[in-house]
């Protein structure tokens, strides 16, 4: 018989590990489809993609209106107590809202796409990969919306079925296409993914959905659910635009000095080291957040980050340095031997990866802690710090300026969350303290010597 601390981390886990299945299988399938971009578009090809998937993101990050959060608050609010019409209410709101600005800003991107490109990419002759891309926008825009009624329902289920039935669409067209349409091929499966797995996991759960829905409420856009939402999803959105806006237009410099291939080197660090950190993301947003904003106050919330504090710095710790140990055989797989040269890019990549999930822990309470002034200063301290990091370290650091910057940038961000959030009575313990110092310093070596620096 299991004592009650063991039960508890027992569950812990399991939930741990179905929060985190959903990246899981998207790793997978990401896997599938970089490895074959790889192989037939080499590092050129990837370089191009790369800028025009961050541009998708970019763009449906702004057309998702910063929902996921604010619906997911509200659905749970609602659910607990039974509010049928307020549910209704808040997801045709929602809908409206995103879809409104998916339709504006797809409609924007088509018209200026030769613009864009040029921006992006330094000439205008990929035009046509982000008219492509305006599909994914979209899609983007409703997950925004899914993902916040799922994680109110603390359905774990269905994004994984969305990550699932998106992937095969993904990998599936990426794998027909692209021997024979190149760049567009590829750019057409990024675009069909969230789409199709959207329509996977709704039909999944179409008795949820369709209660939901049904009947719609009159007006389908209640001004008063609308303006709590948008309260919080424009200060969300706001952080997202400007964190994912700032890599974005520090990368468009970067592919300019360095080249696309550098670019696409790059883009494999990156992506490895967000696939290493996606575990960990996924179970503080869609579980631990909802546990933590019902702690009770500052007493509560600095209770449980620190009951949570040494398992997570030490699964973290292991996971990382486990990614840099493998740097290697893991490029090799996931891409091709020609992005060898990404290893010292991924080893600091992951270092920042490291800090980032350090960060959103120790942090992960300052929404219910004290809204948005704790929030969104730790939310602007990372790009803050980011862009005079790299211009410093871009005329001396060469193809390492990016994640050099990216560290710096990271460290900052988990500094300034130890401030605010101590200075609001959420500290560490002595202990904890020290092994957030150890698990630095260990990964910063380890970083330093797989990069061969």
């Amino acid at each position: 018989m299991l004592s009650t601390r063991a039960a508890l981390w027992r569950d812990r886990s399991l939930r741990f590990a179905l929060g985190g299945g959903a990246t899981l299988v998207t790793a997978v399938f990401a896997v599938a489809r970089n490895k074959w971009l790889a192989e037939h578009l080499s590092t050129p090809g990837l370089g191009v993609l790369a800028q025009v998937f961050s541009a998708q993101t970019w763009l449906g990050t702004a057309a998702g209106l910063g929902l996921s959060l604010p619906v997911a608050q509200a659905v749970s609010a609602a659910t607990a107590a039974g509010d049928r019409h307020a549910l209704r209410r808040t997801v045709w709101t929602a809908l409206t809202l995103a879809g409104t600005a998916a339709l504006g800003i797809a409609v924007l991107g088509l018209l200026f796409a030769p613009a864009v490109s040029q921006l992006l990419l330094g000439t205008g002759a990929h035009a046509g990969l982000l008219r492509i891309a305006m599909l994914g926008v979209a899609g983007l825009a409703l997950q925004a919306v899914a993902g916040g009624v799922f994680a109110g329902r603390s359905d774990v289920g269905a994004p994984l079925m969305l990550a699932l039935a998106g992937g095969v669409v993904a990998v599936g067209t990426t794998m027909a296409l692209v021997p024979r349409a190149g760049l567009a091929g590829g750019a057409i499966g990024a675009a069909v993914l969230v789409a199709s797995g959207l329509v996977a996991a709704c039909g999944w759960r179409r008795r949820e959905i369709g209660a939901m829905l049904a009947p719609p409420p009159h007006p389908r856009l209640d001004p008063a659910v609308a303006r709590t939402l948008l309260r919080v999803g424009l200060a969300a959105l706001t952080l997202a635009l400007i964190d994912q806006g700032t890599l974005l237009a520090l990368r468009a410099h970067y592919l300019r000095v360095h080249g696309v291939p550098a670019n696409g080197l790059l883009q494999a660090a990156l992506a490895l080291a967000q696939q290493v950190s996606g575990a960990f993301m996924t179970y503080l947003a869609g579980y631990a957040f909802g546990r933590i904003s019902g702690a009770g106050g500052a007493a509560g919330i600095r209770d449980y980050t620190r009951r949570q504090w040494a398992p997570l710095v030490a699964l973290a710790l292991i996971a990382f340095a486990l990614a840099m140990i493998l740097a290697s055989p893991l490029i090799a797989l996931f891409y091709s031997d020609r992005f060898t040269p990404a290893r010292p890019l991924m080893a600091w990549a992951l270092f920042a990866e490291f800090c980032r999930v350090m960060t959103q822990v120790w942090g992960l309470g300052a929404l219910p802690l004290a809204g948005l002034r704790v929030w969104m200063p730790i939310g602007l301290a990372g790009p803050a710090a980011f862009v005079p990091a790299y211009v410093g370290l871009a005329p001396v650091a060469g193809a390492l300026a990016l994640p050099y910057a990216a560290v710096l940038a990271a460290l900052a961000q988990l500094a300034v969350t130890g401030v605010l959030m101590s200075r609001r009575g959420v500290t560490l313990r002595a202990g904890d303290a020290a092994l957030l110092a150890v698990a630095l310093a260990g990964l910063a070596l380890l970083a330093r010597a797989v990069a061969g620096g």
